[in-house]
């Protein structure tokens, strides 16, 4: 891509402002210094609304903490977006961040690092309680505990969406199967709860990602109907195995990294 194709922008991630959906939590001005330290050593994918299936392009991303003239700390960010998705920051009224945390019971014990299983789930939605029993469950089927890894997501904007993000390894995928890992989420798909200001119609999105070295599969299912998601499921192998037979091993920009969403509809993976 020539350089006449990108364009420089500039936005706010997040602030220090308490955030009343998730009970007036707020993040510390350190946290933000460390949250851009922590940016500026990875790769970071910027999503339309949180959701993987509608990826931003953007390259030369910088982060970094300001402080307003009201004493309230944002984390914000200088970057260079794709011409053709520019238009999607323009439609939409701000640029957020979609962070993780330990649950209560883990506060005091460090992240699992060799977790191959990581299951988060927006806070505001979804109790702590919820994703322990996603956790039990995908323990039953014979992955050892030690290597799941289950979190509360914030999505610091301005009204939380319903998400459930699924991040595994390929080969763990293969042992446990699209269907296991439904087994396991559908405790927490199926006790999600509706947040003070939040609408109790908004559909949950559950955001697998497989990752398998430099390559991963995206697939997105939209839906609050389980017979829906189990569907999805259940197709969610051939789909994701053809990808990885398919694409190479070392991905290029002319391969880019695959988001397939669900279509209950034609009852298909599409992109």
């Amino acid at each position: 891509m020539t350089s006449s194709e990108w364009r420089p922008v500039r936005g706010t991630l997040t602030t220090s402002d308490p955030i009343e959906a998730y009970g007036g939590v707020s993040i510390p001005p350190d946290m933000l210094r460390e949250l851009a330290n922590q940016m500026q050593a990875r790769d970071i994918p910027f999503h339309v609304d949180h959701k993987l299936s509608r990826p931003i392009r953007i390259r030369g991303f910088d982060a970094f903490v300001e402080t307003r003239q009201d004493g309230v700390d944002e984390l914000k960010f200088r970057a260079e977006i794709h011409e053709d998705d520019q238009h999607l920051l323009v439609s939409h009224s701000g640029v957020s961040a979609t962070l993780t945390a330990p649950l209560a019971r883990d506060l005091s014990e460090g992240h699992t690092s060799d977790a191959v299983i990581r299951i988060s789930a927006d806070h505001a939605w979804f109790a702590d309680e919820a994703l322990i029993d996603a956790e039990e469950q995908l323990a039953a089927t014979g992955v050892d505990r030690k290597l799941i890894e289950v979190q509360r997501a914030y999505q610091f904007s301005f009204a939380p969406d319903p998400q459930i993000f699924v991040d595994v390894s390929y080969a763990i995928f293969l042992s446990v199967s699209a269907n296991g890992i439904w087994d396991g989420i559908k405790k927490l798909f199926n006790q999600r709860r509706t947040p003070r200001g939040g609408d109790s119609l908004a559909v949950t999105a559950i955001n697998v990602s497989i990752a398998d070295g430099e390559r991963s599969f995206k697939a997105v299912v939209t839906t609050n109907d389980e017979t829906v998601a189990r569907r999805a499921f259940d197709s969610l192998d051939q789909v994701a195995t053809g990808f990885f037979q398919d694409s190479p091993v070392i991905p290029t920009e002319e391969n880019p990294k695959s988001v397939s969403i669900w279509d209950d509809a034609s009852g298909v993976w599409g992109p």
